[in-house]
């Protein structure tokens, strides 16, 4: 009598138990019979990708020039403002030059005194009252008047100091009547349309890294701006201490955003290419694999795919999937292998491709 009392209870447990097991057994094998499950899908499409060379450099500008005289004099006029606009040969500083145009103004004097007594003397040559000689001595004194003035407008010229490119002057760093001595900086002037950046990349890198390859510059100044440029220049030697090798990138900059100095971090797109692209909200995590659930005949089907370079919101596709495909994008989390779906709305285009970092 006791053994049933304690043997029927165990029965009923042992029943329940089987039950249990047969139950998601049956729960899987009725998914086809539950209804769809709305998701929302997106076709694979072709984008452009390009796997990225992080590097790092300071601005500088495309031409610079710290603003000074060649000689020793005063200063009587300044002709620009503080931070202005500048044409190639405008007149920047004049240094004072009365004792030069004095003399200027005295040698050509004499250059036509002797210009007129050469004239005289050659009139002369053929009444015989002067010799050749006598007239070649003439053009002589002629020629060094004609150098004489030459050299003192060459020297006027010096007290004129004008851009020698167009550009931008910074501030002023002298006064009118101050005493100029060569090298002395009465300002600088800057063309930053283009911005230089010298930068370095492993030796590793060396067959990547060409001129005219794109390339993209962020500043911390400026976080949400991307700025574009390519590499315009890499050196012929590889340092052998660092194993690396220096290259030159140019950026449009005729904003004149970027100043020179800043810290520019740049992103070289190397090795651009054309490959299949997802949203990564389509990409289903499982340890370090990853998985997509593509819509075959209505109904979610599990892929192993292999990610290759990622973007912002965007992943690279190297095999698993074909063009045309259409794989769950939002929705993932409520599907397993044989669920019925039903696509509700089609994600929007994938996004911007900006920017390129290795996987």
């Amino acid at each position: 009598m006791h053994w049933h009392r304690i043997a029927w209870p165990c029965l009923a447990a042992m029943a329940g138990l089987v039950a249990g097991c047969n139950g998601p057994a049956d729960e899987s094998g009725s998914l086809a019979s539950r209804p769809a499950t709305a998701v929302i899908a997106q076709p694979v499409e072709m984008a452009s990708f390009a796997s990225g060379i992080e590097a790092l450099g300071t601005a500088r500008s495309n031409e610079s020039l710290d603003v000074s005289a060649n000689l020793t004099e005063k200063i009587i006029s300044l002709d620009f403002d503080d931070g202005s606009d500048v044409k190639q040969g405008a007149l920047l500083a004049r240094l004072d030059d009365t004792a030069e145009r004095a003399a200027l103004a005295a040698a050509k004097a004499r250059l036509a005194e002797r210009r007129r007594t050469l004239e005289r003397s050659r009139s002369l040559v053929s009444d015989r009252v002067l010799s050749e000689s006598e007239v070649d001595l003439r053009a002589s004194e002629v020629e060094t008047a004609v150098a004489e003035v030459a050299e003192l407008e060459a020297l006027i010229s010096d007290h004129q100091i004008r851009a020698p490119f167009d550009g931008r002057v910074g501030l002023r760093m002298v006064s009118v009547g101050a005493l100029i001595r060569p090298g002395d900086v009465i300002t600088t002037l800057d063309d930053i349309d283009t911005i230089k950046v010298d930068f370095t990349v492993p030796e590793t890198e060396l067959a990547r890294l060409k001129p005219g390859v794109p390339l993209v510059a962020r500043a911390s100044a400026y976080p949400d701006r991307r700025f574009e440029g390519e590499v315009s220049a890499v050196d012929t030697q590889v340092n052998p201490q660092t194993r690396s090798v220096l290259a030159r990138a140019v950026i449009d900059n005729r904003e004149r955003v970027l100043q020179p100095g800043m810290l520019i971090e740049l992103e070289v797109l190397a090795r651009q290419r054309q490959s299949l692209a997802i949203p990564e909200s389509a990409l289903v995590p499982r340890g370090e694999r990853q998985f997509v659930f593509r819509i075959i005949d209505g109904k979610a089907e599990r892929v192993e795919v292999t990610v290759g370079t990622r973007q912002p919101g965007v992943a690279e596709i190297t095999d698993g999937l074909q063009a045309g495909d259409v794989v769950v994008t939002d929705g993932t989390i409520k599907l397993q292998p044989g669920t019925t779906v039903e696509v509700t709305e089609r994600s929007a285009v994938l996004p911007s491709r900006s920017s390129a970092t290795e996987n």
